[in-house]
């Protein structure tokens, strides 16, 4: 990922958590940071291994520190200093833009705006919709903007990938118009271990009008389901079905009931 502000330091970021103090898909997370260095030109100066290892390093000395249900997250941060001295013909591997810096980092986890989530579900609004009635503000609902392409065709969320079910089958916007994140591939494999096909295809905010149920993966929260999409209730369970077959698959696989982790923090926070 590339983005500005605090988090990135104005560069190209990746960010993991933990289950119970461990490191989740760490090298997945490490090769698509890497896969958008080498798009960029942008030479780290250190191997993708050696990232890992780092950041182990850093996870070894900081689970300590954990409390019972407490968990990180974990940055790694690759930015440029302005150089105007440097050059290609001084031996500068990034072309004279300056030099890199390394930055691995991790904070707590904090549940707090995504918790009430798991049972509530999320808001989704796409920019441009049909005639429906305005979605009632609440604080018990994360909002989240669904983005679309240059024909209509729905893509993914800011900050997560979404997906809807459609009479028992998962429906994925095509991945070529979108951010593949981890927690997409991770929901893709979990679907594929309990049985529940996937279409991969072009989808409008229409097609989800009549969807059985939705959700919204990310790493931080891992899925949350969807309430509504531009106002309107979808299905008829908070989680959906399938949405809880895929949690509860999620939850088997790290060890950890992140929604209970989550909740438990929510109901010690006072939000609940």
């Amino acid at each position: 990922m590339k983005a500005a502000g605090l988090e990135s330091a104005g560069g190209f970021y990746d960010v993991e958590r933990t289950f119970g103090g461990a490191l989740y898909r760490l090298q997945d997370h490490l090769a698509r940071l890497y896969r958008g260095l080498e798009h960029s030109g942008l030479d780290p100066g250190m191997a993708q291994d050696q990232m890992a290892e780092l950041t182990t390093q850093l996870m070894e000395r900081n689970v300590p520190f954990l409390e019972p249900g407490q968990d990180f997250l974990v940055t790694q941060v690759v930015s440029v200093s302005p150089n105007v001295e440097a050059s290609t013909e001084d031996g500068d591997p990034n072309g004279g833009e300056g030099s890199v810096n390394i930055a691995i980092y991790c904070q707590f986890l904090d549940f707090a705006p995504f918790a009430l989530s798991y049972g509530y579900g999320v808001r989704v609004t796409t920019p441009v919709t049909y005639a429906v009635p305005p979605a009632a503000i609440s604080k018990r609902q994360q909002s989240y903007p669904l983005m679309s392409d240059a024909e209509g065709n729905i893509t993914e969320c800011q900050g997560g990938n979404f997906m809807f079910v459609k009479d028992d089958r998962i429906k994925l916007p095509d991945r070529s118009n979108v951010l593949p994140g981890v927690s997409m591939k991770t929901v893709l494999e979990l679907a594929e271990r309990i049985g529940v096909q996937v279409d991969e295809g072009d989808y409008t905010a229409g097609d989800i009008y009549s969807a059985d149920e939705a959700f919204v993966s990310s790493t931080r929260f891992c899925m949350v389901p969807v309430a509504t999409i531009n106002g309107l209730g979808i299905g008829a369970e908070m989680p959906g079905p399938i949405t809880r077959r895929l949690q509860d698959a999620w939850i088997e696989e790290v060890g950890v009931d992140f929604v209970k982790q989550a909740l438990d923090h929510a109901s010690g926070a006072g939000l609940m």
